[in-house]
This record gives structure tokens, sequence and C-alpha cells, in this order.
């Protein structure tokens, strides 16, 4: 549950954004922070079946994709030097509109196979499915109106990932 509120509480941040509420986007901000709370606890509190080799190899990756999802959310834009509520286009935000959610799939997805159990299978789903309606939310309806380009953004970068989305494709 405490993972699902951070989703809310990080939509509210978008909203606070939108409506220039500085106070509440600070108060909103330790959000995204949240949605991470759970992922500790089942590190501590469950043993993965594994062999050593292949956890530890899960392990890596789990880590490798944690540093992108680091990067691409917090770390990419402001390094840019990108003006403040600018749209950024570019790095990880031309492969996807939303980078972030490929990462955490993809750690959620990993951290099912390393515990290799159902219930912790359905907070994975659940936690990934939350992000999915929090940046579905923000892609409809909340970034249109903060970016003012964000709609030729969408015509041009894919809301996750194709190969076959128009700014992939050769021009003829």
């Amino acid at each position: 549950m405490l993972g699902a509120a951070g989703y809310v509480i990080s939509g509210l941040y978008d909203v606070a954004i939108l409506r220039g509420k500085t106070l509440l986007q600070r108060l909103a901000l330790p959000g995204f922070f949240i949605t991470a709370i759970p992922y500790p606890f089942l590190f501590i509190g469950h043993v993965t079946p594994l062999p050593p080799m292949l956890s530890w190899m899960i392990l890596l990756c789990i880590s490798m994709l944690a540093a992108l999802l680091i990067y691409s959310v917090f770390i990419e834009i402001p390094l840019s030097g990108s003006a403040n509520g600018a749209l950024f286009r570019s790095g990880t935000y031309r492969l996807s509109r939303h980078p972030g959610f490929l990462w955490y799939t993809g750690i959620n997805l990993l951290v099912s196979l390393y515990f290799w159990e159902i219930p912790i299978l359905l907070l994975c789903t659940g936690l990934t499915l939350c992000n999915l309606l929090l940046i579905t939310v923000e892609d409809l309806f909340l970034f249109p109106k903060i970016f003012p380009d964000y709609k030729e953004y969408r015509k041009e970068t894919p809301f996750l990932f194709s190969p076959y989305h128009a700014s992939h494709r050769r021009k003829s």
C-alpha cells in the first residue's frame, strides 16, 4: 500500500507543477522515493531460491537498471542544462517519453524472478501497474498542459518503445 500511495503523491507533484503550487510540489516530491520503500523490505525479509551465480547476475542487472532509472528520472535532465520547465527531448527521452518506466518494469521483472514467489510477483505487478497509470495520466492530461510542445513530442517519440515508431523509421 505504501508503494502505491507513493504514486498518488507523485501524481500530486505533477498537479502542483501544473497549478504553480511550489509548497505542494516540495511536499509531494518524496512521493517518488516512497514508491521505492517496499524493495528494501523484500530483500531484508525474503531469500532467493536461485543458485548463487544466477542470483548475483540478476542482482547485477537490477543494479544496472536502477542506475538507469535514477539517471533518467533525476540526473539526465538537470545535467543537460535545459531551461527549467522546458521539455527535454534528448538522451533516453528520445528512446521513450517515459524511459524510467522501461527501467522500472525491468527491475520489477527481475525482482520477481529473483525471489520466485507469487506474492512478490503480484506486488511487483501491482507497482508496475500503478506506475503505468501515473505515466498514462501524465502523458494524456498533465504533460500536454505543462509543456506547450508536448503534442509534437508525442508524434516524434514513442510512449514506451517501438522500433517501428515514425522517429525510428528511415525516410524514403
